[in-house]
C-alpha cells in the first residue's frame, strides 16, 4: 500500500488535514491537484488553497489546472497506481479516471445513495438529519454514482457546525483509508451498485441559501441551517432592513407563544420564535459589525427588542 503511486485532489482545509494524515502515515504521495490561487480577504490577496500550501510544505508537486477537463495530460504522465479525492470541487474526466492502475476513489462527504453533489455536509445540518459519514466510493462520470466500497458513520450532535463534522469526516476518511482501502486494493472488495430509488442530492449552494425560511424551517431545520452556514458565513435574517447574521443557537423550548420571527429577550436570553419552538440565539453579527455574544447584542439593542426578523423573500435582499 505505501509504495503505490497516488495522486490526491482536494482543496480546502479539511482536505489539506486528510493530505496531511496521508504524508505523516508515509503513503507515496507523488502529486496533488488542487484549484487555482484564490482572493482573499479585504485585500483581496491572491491565497494558496490549504492543500497546496501542504504540498509545497513538503516538497510535493503541485498543479492547479484551471479546468481539469481540458488540462489532464500531467495525470496521465505521471503513471499514478491510484487517485484519491478528497473536496476537490471540480468534474474529472474520463481521461483522468482511466489513468491509474487501481482507479480513481472519492471520499465523498454522505452516507451514498443520500445527498450526492456539490453540499453533503451542509444539506445534512440543514435537513435536521441525525447522523451522516463518509462513503469511499469509486468515481466514474456522473457525478457520485460509482460502487460504494466502504462508510464510515457518524452521529450529529447539537453542538456540530460546518466545521466540526468537515472534522470529523477527515477521522472517518483516515478510517476507510486503514480498514477498507487495502482489500479494495487487493480486488477483495468489489464494491456495492447504489441503489438509484433512493438518491437525493445536494446541489451546489447559492447565497439565498444562507436565509432562514421562516415560513418553512420549523426549529430543527433553523438550528440546522445555522450549523450548516457556521462558523464561517452564518446564517441570515433580516434586521433593520440590513442583514443580520446568527453563528450559533440552540433549541430553548416548544412553545409557540411568538410572531414568528420575533426576537425578544425572555429571562436574560436572546430568543427567536420559530415555527414549533422557540431557539436561544448565542453569537450574532449586524451588517458591518463584529460577531458578539447575545448579551452585547441586548445591551446595545434592547431598546429595539423585540422586534421581527425578516427571511430572505421577505426582506427583499
Amino acid at each position: 500500500m505505501k509504495d503505490l503511486r497516488i495522486i490526491y485532489l482536494g482543496t480546502p482545509d479539511f482536505s489539506a488535514e486528510l493530505l496531511r494524515y496521508l504524508i505523516e502515515a508515509d503513503y507515496n504521495i507523488i502529486a496533488v491537484v488542487t484549484q487555482g490561487d484564490s482572493p482573499v480577504g479585504r485585500k483581496r490577496v491572491l491565497t494558496p488553497s490549504p492543500v497546496k500550501t501542504l504540498a509545497l510544505a513538503h516538497n510535493i508537486p503541485v498543479f492547479t489546472p484551471l479546468r481539469i477537463r481540458k488540462e489532464y495530460d500531467f495525470v496521465v504522465e505521471l503513471e499514478p497506481d491510484l487517485i484519491l479525492t478528497f473536496a476537490y470541487g471540480q468534474i474529472v474526466p474520463k481521461a483522468v479516471l482511466e489513468a491509474p492502475k487501481y482507479g480513481c476513489l472519492n471520499f465523498h462527504g454522505s452516507i451514498l445513495p443520500k445527498y450526492r453533489g456539490a453540499s453533503p455536509i451542509q444539506m445534512a445540518l440543514i435537513n435536521a438529519e441525525e447522523e451522516t459519514g463518509v462513503s469511499l466510493m469509486e468515481m466514474v462520470e456522473a457525478m457520485d454514482a460509482g460502487r460504494v466500497f466502504g462508510i464510515e458513520k457518524f452521529k450529529i450532535e447539537p453542538s456540530d457546525n460546518f466545521r466540526t463534522i468537515a472534522s470529523k469526516m477527515v477521522k472517518a476518511s483516515a478510517t476507510l483509508i486503514e480498514e477498507v482501502l487495502p482489500s479494495v486494493i487487493s480486488g477483495e472488495n468489489k464494491g456495492v451498485q447504489q441503489e438509484e430509488s433512493q438518491v437525493t442530492f445536494a446541489p451546489l449552494l447559492k447565497i439565498k441559501d444562507e436565509w432562514i425560511n421562516l415560513e418553512n424551517d420549523d426549529v430543527k431545520n433553523v438550528l440546522g441551517r445555522i450549523q450548516a452556514f457556521a462558523p464561517a458565513t452564518g446564517a441570515s435574517l433580516s434586521y433593520d432592513d440590513l442583514p443580520l447574521k446568527i453563528y450559533e443557537a440552540r433549541f430553548d423550548n416548544n412553545n409557540v407563544t411568538r410572531t414568528i420571527g420575533e426576537l425578544f429577550i425572555s429571562e436574560k436570553k436572546l430568543l427567536l420564535q420559530v415555527k414549533g419552538g422557540q431557539i436561544e440565539v448565542l453569537k450574532l453579527q449586524k451588517s458591518g459589525k463584529k460577531v458578539i455574544d447575545a448579551r452585547s447584542f441586548i445591551n446595545g439593542e434592547k431598546h429595539k427588542l423585540p422586534t421581527i426578523l425578516k427571511g430572505y423573500i421577505d426582506a427583499e435582499i
